[in-house]
C-alpha cells in the first residue's frame, strides 16, 4: 500500500450502511467537499444530521458513477451485492473483508501545523486508534 493524501472535492462517495461504522466515515468524510450518499434500511440519527444524501431503504441501487465506494453493513448479501457492483475506477473500502479493499483509512488527527496519520495497513485498527490517541495527548502536552 502507497500513503496519500486525496482530494475529495466534488468527488462522489457512497457508504453502504448506517450504523456506527458507517456514521465514523461519514463524519470523517465530511468538510473535505466531496458528495455523500449514504444507503442503508437503519440510518443512525447522527448520520441523518449531517449534510447528506440520504437514502433509507435495502440497497438495490446502481453504484458505477460512484468514484468511492465504503461498505459497511453487518449483512454479508448486502455487502456481496455491492462488490459485484465495482467498477475498475472506483476506490473501495469494504470495512468487513480487507480483501476486497482497494485502500484503507489513516487514524488521523490535525495541529495547528500538521496532519498526522497512522495505518495498520488494515490489519488493526484499534491499534491505529490507540496509537493516535497517544500521539495526540503528548503533541498537545505543553511542555513540548
Amino acid at each position: 500500500m502507497y500513503p496519500v493524501m486525496l482530494d475529495l472535492t466534488d468527488k462522489k462517495i457512497v457508504v453502504i450502511g448506517g450504523g456506527r461504522i458507517a456514521t465514523r466515515k461519514v463524519k470523517g468524510l465530511k468538510g473535505e467537499g466531496a458528495d455523500i450518499t449514504v444507503i442503508a434500511n437503519e440510518i443512525t440519527d447522527e448520520i441523518k444530521t449531517l449534510d447528506t444524501m440520504i437514502i433509507e431503504e435495502s440497497f438495490r441501487h446502481d453504484i458505477s458513477a460512484f468514484d468511492m465506494v465504503f461498505i459497511a453493513t453487518d449483512d454479508p448479501a448486502v455487502n456481496q451485492a455491492v462488490i459485484e457492483q465495482i467498477q475498475p475506477h472506483q476506490l473501495v473500502n469494504d470495512c468487513t473483508n480487507k480483501a476486497n479493499s482497494t485502500f484503507f483509512n489513516m487514524a488521523s488527527f490535525r495541529t495547528a501545523d500538521a496532519r498526522i496519520m497512522i495505518s495498520t495497513d488494515g490489519k488493526n485498527p484499534e491499534t491505529s486508534k490507540i496509537l493516535k490517541n497517544k500521539l495526540q495527548s503528548f503533541l498537545n502536552d505543553d511542555s513540548i
